[in-house]
C-alpha cells in the first residue's frame, strides 16, 4: 500500500528555536548576477522552489532570457533547510522518494557528489497504549489487515466517495492506529478527506526505497539556482494573460512582462485565490484546483544533551489519544547529535498549530515520557516546530486526492489553446509523482518544455 514513504515531511511554514528567538525566512539564496535584457525576458517564472528552477533551468538552457519571481526572502519553497545551529535541520521537505527512477538522485549523487542515508523504516518500535511496545506478530497481524483493506478501497472505491465509508464501522485501536500513522500521516488528510480510490495517493508507484540527504537538501536548491535570475521578495497578486504575451503584478506594485509564464505556486495558494487570473482560468481548471486536496503533516525537531531512546529509528507512539506525535524519526545519524523529530497531521496538526510553542513542546515531551517512563527526559537544548498550514506562501504541505467528482489529474491538463503563453506547474501539477519533490522538479521540466513548444 505504501505508495511513498512520509512524503514531503514537515514542508515547515515556521519554526522556532525556544529560548533563542525565532527562525524567520531568510534570503539564503542569492540572485545571480546581472538582470534580463532592456527589452525584458522573454519567460517569467513564479516560485523559486524545485519546479520553478527546474522550469528556468530547461529555458535558460534553450537560450530564454528568464526572471524567476520568488515572494519569500529564500529560495526552495517547501524545501527549507536551516543552519543556525550549525547543522542542517529539513524544516521543508526531507526525503527523496522512489530512489530507483528518481531523476533528483542523479543530480545529488553523482552531479553534487553528496551521499544518500536510506531510511530502513524496518528498524522501528510501536508503543502501545499500555507504555508496552507491540510484537513483532502483532505488527505484522495489522500490517496485513491494513493492506488488504487498501487494497479492496483501491480495487472498488470512487473518486467521489471517503475513503471511511470502505473501512469497517468498528475498528480496533491497532487498526485505527496504523490508518492514522500510515495513511492519514502519509496524505496529510483524515480519513473522511480522502478518495477511496486512492487511499496510498495517485500517480505511479515509488520503487527503490527512500533516503534523506545528510549536507541538506539546500546543496540541491543552491545548484539548480546558478545562473538563475531571481527576484526574492516578489509576491504576485495579478496574471494578465493575452495573446501578446502575460503581464504580473506584485504586491508591491512592480509590473513584468514577458511572453510566456509558468506558475508553480503551491496548490494551497492558488485555492485561497491569492493571485488573480485575468481572464478567470477556465472553469474545469478552476474545479480542479479548488477540490484537490492541500494536506497539512507539521513536525518538531528537539535535541537533547543525551539520549534516552533504543536503538530503533523509527518510533511509533500509539497512544490513548489517537494521532497525537504519532511517529518520531531518530535524527542522531544525520546530523551527528542526540536528536528527535516528531510528526502531527491532518486535523491534529491544525489543532496543534493554534497551540503556543511552549504548549507543542510541552505535548511532544509528554508523549515521548509516556514512551520512556524509565528515562530522564530534560527540557531539549534546541527546538525546531513547524505551522506549514499557516505559511501564506503555501497553506499546506502537499497535495492529496481529495473527495469530489472531479479525478486529480484534472490540474494537470493543459490548460488549453487561449494559454498556450501560460503552464502551471509543482508537484500539485506532477503527471507522475504527485506530492513529492521529484514530482515538482519533473513536473517544471514538463511545463518548460510545453512553453517552448
Amino acid at each position: 500500500m505504501r505508495r511513498r514513504w512520509f512524503v514531503g515531511q514537515g514542508l515547515a511554514a515556521s519554526a522556532a528555536v525556544l529560548g533563542w528567538g525565532h527562525l524567520r525566512s531568510r534570503p539564503d539564496g542569492s540572485s545571480a548576477a546581472g538582470g534580463p535584457p532592456a527589452d525584458g525576458p522573454q519567460s517569467l517564472v513564479i516560485g523559486a522552489g524545485l519546479a520553478g528552477l527546474a522550469c528556468a533551468q530547461r529555458l535558460i538552457a534553450a537560450g530564454h532570457a528568464v526572471v524567476v519571481l520568488e515572494a519569500r526572502q529564500r529560495l526552495g519553497g517547501r524545501i527549507w533547510t536551516d543552519r543556525r545551529q550549525g547543522w542542517p535541520i529539513e524544516l521543508g521537505a526531507s526525503w527523496l522518494h522512489g530512489l530507483e527512477t528518481n531523476p533528483l538522485v542523479d543530480l545529488v549523487e553523482r552531479q553534487l557528489k553528496l551521499p544518500l542515508l536510506p531510511t530502513d523504516d524496518s528498524s522501528r518500535i510501536t508503543i502501545g497504549p499500555d507504555g508496552q511496545p507491540w510484537t513483532a506478530g502483532r505488527s505484522e497481524g495489522a500490517d496485513a489487515w491494513l493492506a488488504a483493506a487498501m487494497a479492496r478501497a483501491q480495487a472498488d472505491g470512487r473518486a467521489d466517495q471517503p475513503l471511511r465509508q470502505l473501512l469497517p464501522a468498528q475498528l480496533s485501536g491497532d487498526q485505527r492506529f496504523l490508518l492514522i500513522a500510515d495513511v492519514e500521516h502519509e496524505l496529510g488528510a483524515d480519513l473522511d478527506a480522502i478518495a477511496a480510490d486512492a487511499p496510498g495517493g495517485d500517480g505511479q508507484e515509488l520503487l527503490g526505497g527512500d533516503a534523506l540527504v545528510p549536507a541538506g537538501l539546500d546543496r540541491l536548491v543552491a545548484h539548480l539556482a546558478q545562473g538563475v535570475d531571481i527576484r526574492l521578495g516578489q509576491q504576485v497578486s495579478q496574471i494578465n494573460n493575452r495573446a501578446d504575451g502575460v503581464t504580473v503584478t506584485t504586491a508591491g506594485g512592480q509590473v513584468f512582462q514577458a511572453q510566456r509564464l509558468c506558475c508553480t505556486v503551491p496548490l494551497g495558494v492558488l485555492q485561497r485565490g491569492a493571485i488573480r487570473f485575468d481572464p478567470p482560468l477556465p472553469a474545469a481548471k478552476a474545479q480542479a484546483i479548488a477540490q484537490l486536496g492541500m494536506g497539512v503533516l507539521d513536525k518538531i525537531v528537539l535535541v537533547f544533551g543525551e539520549r534516552f531512546w533504543g536503538p530503533q529509528t523509527w518510533i511509533r507512539n500509539d497512544s490513548a489519544e489517537p494521532g497525537l506525535w504519532a511517529e518520531w524519526v531518530d535524527l542522531t545519524p544525520l546530523i551527528g547529535r542526540p536528536a528527535l523529530m516528531g510528526f502531527n497531521a491532518a486535523s491534529q496538526a491544525r489543532q496543534m498549530a493554534r497551540r503556543s510553542d511552549d504548549g507543542i513542546v510541552a505535548s511532544a515531551l509528554g508523549q515521548l515520557r509516556r514512551c520512556y517512563p524509565q528515562a530522564t527526559i530534560g527540557a531539549p537544548l534546541q527546538v525546531w516546530l513547524t505551522r506549514w498550514g499557516d505559511d501564506p506562501f503555501a497553506f499546506g504541505s502537499y497535495s492529496y486526492p481529495a473527495v469530489g467528482p472531479v479525478p486529480a489529474t484534472a490540474l494537470r491538463q493543459e490548460l488549453g489553446r487561449r494559454w498556450q503563453s501560460l503552464v502551471l506547474a509543482g508537484e500539485a501539477a506532477s503527471t507522475a509523482f504527485p506530492a513529492t519533490m521529484q514530482g515538482a522538479y519533473l513536473s517544471g521540466r514538463e511545463a518548460a518544455e510545453r512553453l517552448l513548444a
